[in-house]
């Protein structure tokens, strides 16, 4: 999936927010936009802006006026994958339902669910041709920042075993540099307290076609902090896109969080 992003504060979310050690602070209500491509069949997405005050859910993600013409709207038969912890609850967009969303097999009405920013899914386009989908809205803040350059932080806690997860920042890069997954080594033990945790990421072809994952080991003994999937050979550090996702497997025993100011 390609992903553009369009901030109306870009200049001070990436100068000044981000990396600028002398910038003064900027306001939380950073208001902006982003481009998603969603391609034939299968993309993973993620909701990289608070759309209506926290209000993120799928029919505000994805507008699905009926035409007048047709009786139908734009996305009518789509469907989304949302993981619950043991699989998937898929819902199905149709203008048919007063609420806009229809069970898995359509056959009845579903509440909209509410996909927050952190929260990684998979899109299923059958409509026969990409489209593009714009979320507007702002950047989400969990609590203040700490120091004067920083605008706000963000919490995401990876639960034991499986979580789909994405960035809560409207940014993308690499998953230590970018996106802030840190795994320093501790002096004591010589190891970091992510080692041997994996990130699955999705193996998408270019029909869209679902063909497992791409496994990446972290680990601090490699120069690089990856590892393969056996952690056997080092890795390059992995890239997300902006809007996109990945899954974390914990296997440390305990929550873990993932903090990003900016």
């Amino acid at each position: 999936m390609r992903t553009k992003t369009l901030l109306i504060a870009a200049a001070a979310l990436a100068a000044g927010v981000i990396s600028s050690q002398a910038q003064p602070v900027y306001s939380q209500n950073i208001v902006g936009y982003v481009n998603q491509q969603v391609g034939v069949g299968f993309t993973t997405l993620s909701v990289p802006l608070d759309v209506a005050a926290g209000a993120n859910s799928l029919t505000n993600l994805f507008p699905n006026p009926v035409n007048p013409s047709t009786g139908v709207g734009p996305f009518d038969g789509t469907t989304v994958y949302l993981w619950n912890g043991i699989g998937f609850t898929i819902y199905t967009i149709d203008s048919y339902w007063s609420t806009g969303v229809g069970d898995y097999n359509d056959e009845a009405q579903a509440t909209p669910p509410v996909i927050n920013p952190g929260q990684m899914y998979f899109f299923n386009n059958n409509l026969g041709a990409t489209f593009t989908n714009t979320i507007v809205g702002t950047v989400h803040v969990d609590g203040t920042g700490t120091s004067t350059n920083v605008v706000g932080i963000t919490t995401n806690t990876f639960g034991l075993g499986f979580t789909f997860v994405a960035s809560k920042l409207p940014v993308g890069g690499g998953v230590t540099s970018v996106l802030q997954i840190s795994n320093p080594v501790n002096p004591t033990t010589g190891v970091g307290p992510l080692d041997g945790t994996t990130l699955y990421f999705p193996n998408i072809n270019a029909t869209g076609g679902f063909l497992g994952y791409n496994i990446i080991t972290i680990d601090s003994y490699w120069s690089t902090g990856f590892g393969d999937y056996n952690d056997e050979a080092s890795a390059p550090e992995p890239t997300v896109s902006v809007g996109s996702g990945f899954i974390f497997d914990n296997n440390t025993g305990a929550p873990i969080q993932w903090i990003q100011s900016y």
